[in-house]
């Protein structure tokens, strides 16, 4: 089990994509594991035959735990995947590159061996490698929706990107299969009876959702607002982006985590955290207004909430930020955030308007100083100049740690930023 960086210690296995017996290539994808922040496709550092396979799907593995072992062939001994050399961080990619017997260094955990991401022709190589010796392409929640109603992926054929299974045609089997006999699953695939360990990803929101509520004494405020302007001039940028040939999508939110940005850097204690408090010992600690505004964003994704952030959100345009969030979204549903992306936020926001609701009680996400909701935009009746007329209006709602920031600065803060929004101009004339 590989070192996969930020402090994790172990995952849990979703899907071999080897056997005894077979064939593996140089970074060829052999098994899929679920840690408490994401899903990590972990390809072989060698070239061989798989001579034993440990773990099966649903074991936890901690790091350094033996997963495979390899022939090499001609190296005439056979190679664990715990192997230091082998297993090295991505953080730390030449351990493998200086190696005489390694033409080319192995991919380990997140994909190249680089300090960033996968790019796109990362991701597509590692879709092909994934389809070697015949095997099915899946999702692992797709994997575990076909486990649950009993649907071999190998007799299905792929209507996804890249030959990729989708929930769709495994339900559809089950469909045809079952003839109408088999119980419909309730949303993802849940049905009444079920028994959910709480590991992984459930596991860690679980741990920070009990630490935020025993820890921070959060209060909360908000404050509805017009959002008319702000929607037509998202939909002016995105006419004249579409002018320039640029394929881009500005939504309201995007210009509503610019107003927050701006709202952060206006009123700083609601990007802060307190250092070295310990009440056992009387000491009081520190609080530190941060200087990075790294923008937390909410993710509703098939295996549990996620907040990953955009690093450095104050320095990115309107356009960047677009960007940002797409990508962020996309990589949170596909189980490919990296630890960097879901670590080190320093305040956060979030869209459960997208689910209809107009309110919510937004939990922090510790140890942060603050997260901010935004609803439904719906039109309502609502008073201008002494009339009644039909607007865009949504509640914004600010949850706070009542011990770094006092309730009138954070009644301040969200009145600024809903006056950003209601005067979107303002966000343009602030961001350059």
């Amino acid at each position: 089990m590989p070192d996969l960086g930020e402090g994790l210690e172990d995952g849990e296995i979703l899907t071999w994509h080897v056997a005894v017996g077979d064939d593996v290539a140089l970074n060829e994808p052999v098994v899929e594991v679920e840690t408490a922040k994401a899903v990590v496709t972990v390809p072989s550092p060698f070239a061989g035959r798989v001579v034993a396979r440990f773990g099966d799907v649903g074991a936890t593995m901690r790091v350094g735990d033996v997963m495979l072992e390899i022939d090499a062939g001609e190296a005439g001994s056979v190679e664990a995947v715990a192997d230091p050399v082998a297993t090295s961080s991505p953080r730390h990619p030449d351990a493998v590159a200086d190696r005489d017997d390694a033409p080319m260094r192995p991919l380990v955990g997140y994909g190249a061996a680089s300090d960033g991401p996968e790019t796109d022709v990362e991701v597509a190589a590692s879709a092909q490698a994934a389809g070697t010796n015949g095997k099915p392409r899946a999702k692992p929640p797709v994997r575990k929706l076909a486990k649950k109603l009993g649907v071999d992926l190998a007799t299905l054929t792929p209507t996804g990107p890249h030959g990729t299974i989708t929930r769709d045609d495994v339900r559809s089997a089950a469909s045809r299969s079952a003839e109408g006999l088999a119980p419909v699953p309730g949303f993802r695939g849940r049905t009444p009876g079920d028994v959910e360990p709480i590991r992984s990803i459930r596991r860690r929101i679980v741990d920070k959702m009990e630490q935020s509520r025993r820890d921070i004494p959060a209060a909360s405020c908000s404050r509805d607002v017009d959002l008319t302007r702000l929607w037509d001039l998202r939909q002016s940028i995105t006419r004249h982006e579409h002018d320039d040939r640029l394929d881009q999508r500005i939504t309201p939110f995007v210009l509503f985590m610019r107003a927050t940005v701006l709202g952060l850097r206006r009123f700083p204690t609601l990007n802060a955290t307190i250092v070295g408090r310990d009440p056992d010992n009387g000491e009081p600690g520190e609080i530190h207004l941060l200087e990075p505004i790294n923008l937390g964003i909410a993710v509703d994704t098939d295996r549990g909430l996620v907040v990953p952030n955009i690093k450095h959100a104050d320095r990115r345009s309107i356009v960047e930020l677009a960007a940002d969030l797409d990508r962020l979204i996309e990589r949170s549903r596909a189980g490919q955030l990296t630890p960097d992306e879901l670590t080190g936020g320093t305040f956060t926001v979030n869209n459960y308007g997208v689910f209809g609701n107009d309110d919510a009680d937004p939990i922090i996400n510790h140890p942060e100083a603050g997260i901010l909701g935004m609803g439904a935009i719906r039109e309502r009746p609502w008073v201008v100049d002494g009339q009644i007329v039909p607007r865009r209006i949504a509640t914004l709602r600010l949850s706070f740690d009542h011990r770094i920031c006092d309730g009138g600065e954070a009644g301040r803060f969200v009145t600024y930023v809903a006056s950003l929004c209601e005067e979107p101009a303002r966000i343009l004339l602030q961001e350059w």
